[in-house]
């Protein structure tokens, strides 16, 4: 009797042990889980990259001509046609992107100094004013294309990694700069200021936080033919150049 009341007691002890190890497991494996899950989510980032962009481009008559670059869609007033394209090499979203694109205004002081006024041999020519505590420059007097040289700001909302196959967010230029780049291309001794790219966006991990990462647009310029066509007295330009992102 004695003997089958301790085979009982250790049979009990031993389900309960068992059960014991068993939600001890359980228990272990949960908190393993919630781990991984908390160190993913910490070693989780947005990582935001514009890449340098080449371009090749034809113009006719003027030089104060947008470049175009495919799309369909035509901008009115400050935007050009031609974008950079920003990805994110990351591997969670980046969510509210703002972007800055910006001028470097003591740069910009130092060119007022030197090309205030400015003309060349086929009569292109710019000028800068500052009207009320803004700059303004105005392309080709006759034609009377004025632009504001100022901060442009734009919500660019979530950019998604490159992973899950998204495609970037379009940047498009001002045209004003397209038309000193048409410019430079063929007046090596017209050096621009600086054209920068600021994006702005919130911490994943940490919301409260916000990132910023800003971008130098270098421009170069690999080739600029100026071709007479003889039958109908008309100019043709063509471009070949980078934009390197730095």
């Amino acid at each position: 009797m004695k003997i089958q009341l301790l085979v009982l007691i250790i049979s009990i002890a031993g389900v309960v042990l068992a059960t014991f190890i068993s939600v001890f497991a359980v228990l272990r494996l949960k908190k393993s889980h919630q781990t991984a899950t908390d160190e993913q989510k910490n070693s989780g980032n947005a990582n935001i990259a514009i890449p340098s962009k080449t371009f090749e481009v034809e113009l006719h008559q003027s030089l104060f001509q947008d470049w175009g670059s495919g799309v369909e869609e035509s901008f009115q007033g400050e935007k050009s046609s031609f974008y950079l394209e920003v990805n994110n090499h990351g591997n969670i979203p980046a969510e509210n992107v703002m972007v800055e694109i910006a001028v470097n205004f003591d740069e910009l002081n130092d060119f007022m100094k030197d090309h205030t006024v400015f003309n060349d041999e086929d009569n292109h020519s710019f000028y800068l004013s500052e009207e009320e505590e803004k700059v303004f420059i105005s392309f080709n007097k006759v034609e009377s294309i004025k632009h504001e040289i100022n901060f442009h700001l734009e919500n660019l909302g979530t950019i998604h990694p490159v992973s899950a196959e998204k495609h970037g967010i379009k940047i498009h230029l001002p045209k004003w700069y397209i038309y000193l780049l048409n410019i430079k291309a063929f007046n090596e001794n017209l050096d621009l200021f600086s054209l920068n790219i600021i994006l702005v966006y919130k911490d994943p991990n940490n919301e409260s936080k916000l990132c910023t990462k800003e971008f130098l647009i270098e421009p170069e310029i690999h080739m600029a033919k100026r071709e007479e066509e003889p039958f109908n007295n008309k100019v043709k330009y063509r471009i070949k150049g980078e934009l390197i992102i730095e």
